[in-house]
């Protein structure tokens, strides 16, 4: 489907085929192509929630309903169902006459009744995901400083510079879902019977009740889910939507100073450490970094009870080997750099593991 629709207003994608075939059809074949759209084009997300929107409504109204009754029932059902908080920084757009002209709603309710009559199939939830009972709320950041938004079960979302975050008043159903296009760091409230799920371009990354960060730029090759507290269990979300109700879908489970990166491209996802390990402990309970003639395999031991990584070394390497240094102020690859230098051995990460290897050019 090689078509612009950058111009496209509400009425336009309500007319449309194969937009309509996916607000009412669950199992549609346009169902990828559309939801791949509104991921990369987050710009267009308030026009795409009012067409689909006007799509249920002239869906559900009867063809009897007079044009000059039903164009305000419309517009009174797309504004209590779509509400956009505030665009902090940005200009909103203006209020859009959905049924401009009792000509316009002839044309769209003769070819759009007659469609969806022909079928019994119910209207689709927003957004594949929201009921069409819920209200949606809408924060867009156009500013240069990060926003907190506080969700409704006490979740609080910092939502960073150019991103967008749409999610309902009320999460009432049997899971918490919210959509990001950019970036936002997430404080989720714990709720086992209620999972929390974010969906942001073609990853779903789901938890009970933690702390992460999500990178998904809508024009980046990547996707990057960050942990920082807890458990998070990251999919694509093509393997998350196709897999059976009673199966677990294919994915990752991050623990904190994990990440999984997901190649747009490749549509894979692989698991790796944060670009920059934090300490896991609190202030008073850090461990000191000053080791006084300390076995390397202590030292070892050490980072990966601060950092909650796994450091994999032979043993015999180091058996008599001891280390004096002071490494209270450097990051955790710092502090690697300096233990690796210093006993002459190198480092690698593979997958969330890091691996102390022997130097090609000599021994320990």
């Amino acid at each position: 489907m090689l078509r612009d629709f950058s111009s496209y207003e509400i009425e336009d994608f309500a007319f449309d085929e194969t937009f309509q075939h996916w607000v009412l059809e669950p199992d549609s074949p346009h169902r990828e192509f559309w939801e791949k759209y509104i991921a990369s084009h987050p710009q267009q997300t308030d026009k795409l929630l009012a067409a689909r929107a006007l799509v249920v409504e002239l869906k559900n109204n009867p063809a009897s309903a007079t044009d000059n009754d039903l164009a305000p029932v419309i517009w009174r059902n797309i504004q209590a169902r779509i509400i956009p908080v505030r665009r902090i920084g940005w200009q909103p757009w203006g209020r859009w006459q959905v049924a401009a002209s009792v000509s316009l709603l002839l044309l769209l309710g003769a070819g759009l009744w007659w469609q969806f009559n022909q079928s019994t199939t119910n209207p689709s939830l927003v957004l594949s995901k929201f009921s069409t009972n819920e209200r949606l709320l809408e924060e867009v950041n156009r500013t240069e400083n990060t926003i907190r938004i506080h969700l409704h079960d006490g979740t609080v979302v910092s939502l960073a510079k150019d991103s967008r975050l749409t999610y309902p008043r009320t999460f009432d159903g049997r899971q918490r879902v919210v959509y990001l296009s950019g970036e936002a760091f997430f404080e989720v409230t714990k709720n086992p019977d209620q999972p929390f799920l974010v969906y942001a371009n073609e990853t779903v990354t789901k938890v009970l009740g933690t702390s992460f960060r999500i990178k998904a730029y809508a024009n980046a090759p990547k996707v990057v889910v960050a942990v920082r507290t807890g458990r998070v269990s990251v999919f694509a979300r093509n393997d998350f939507e196709s897999s059976p109700a009673t199966t677990q879908p294919n994915g990752v489970v991050l623990t904190p100073n994990q990440q999984a990166v997901f190649s747009r491209q490749e549509a894979q996802l692989q698991k790796t450490l944060v670009e920059q390990p934090v300490l896991l402990a609190t202030p008073a309970e850090q461990p000191s970094f000053n080791f006084d003639n300390t076995p390397i395999g202590a030292v070892f031991a050490v980072l990966e009870k601060a950092y909650g990584v796994d450091i994999v070394y032979d043993e015999t390497l180091f058996a008599s080997r001891t280390l004096t240094v002071s490494l209270e102020d450097e990051s955790l690859y710092e502090k690697l750099d300096v233990i690796c230098k210093t006993v002459g051995v190198s480092y690698q990460i593979i997958d969330t593991q890091v691996i102390i290897e022997r130097k090609n050019n000599g021994n320990p």
